[in-house]
């Protein structure tokens, strides 16, 4: 089983007792509350993101930046520059993701970070991944806000990515706001 799945199967669960102080009580509660769902399960959510996500992020240095903000800068850099940008980046973060996330540098790694990391509703949030399987073929289609300039540098870093960790044949359609990455499975994983 790949590391990334070993977390998002239904495990077995332990009991840990711990103290933590009052005034983050009262913020849990009332998030739980907003949120409308038990302390511990809210916990567990924390959880969940600091172990699959918050954790490399904090190794990585990564910055987090108001959606507008990124708007804003995307909006006033040339497009080229950001496919460039693009492809430089998704070759040099592949194996340094894969590899700090100890992971195995193939396809259902890409896969994985593209669904979950990246595109997933709880982590990077760079797009809404919407996946799906027809056949050999893996189509995803990646929603974002941020414009074309966004999308150019979406395909070009995914490409990059990609190729980077497998050699899984791929098309893609780039939209204003979106961006459709169709891949066919390789046959097996080379590295």
């Amino acid at each position: 089983m790949s590391k990334s799945n070993r977390f998002d199967k239904r495990k077995k669960t332990i009991t840990r007792t711990f103290r933590i102080r009052q005034e983050w009580d009262s913020v849990l509660q009332d998030e739980a509350a907003r949120q409308e769902v038990s302390v511990n399960v809210l916990l567990n959510k924390l959880l969940r993101k600091y172990s699959l996500y918050s954790r490399w992020n904090d190794r990585n240095k990564d910055i987090t930046l108001p959606q507008r903000t990124l708007r804003e800068i995307l909006s006033a850099v040339q497009v080229e520059s950001l496919a460039e940008a693009g492809t430089r980046s998704g070759a040099l973060d592949a194996i340094n993701i894969v590899n700090a996330m100890g992971l195995m540098i193939d396809y259902d790694s890409f896969v994985y970070l593209v669904t979950e990391h990246l595109g997933g509703p709880h982590f990077a949030r760079w797009f809404q991944c919407f996946h799906h399987t027809q056949g050999n073929k893996d189509i995803f289609h990646l929603q974002h806000d941020f414009g074309h300039g966004w999308s150019v540098y979406l395909e070009k870093y995914l490409l990059s990515f990609l190729s980077s960790i497998t050699d899984a044949d791929a098309q893609t359609r780039v939209y204003d706001y979106a961006i459709t990455l169709e891949l066919t499975r390789p046959k097996s994983n080379p590295i």
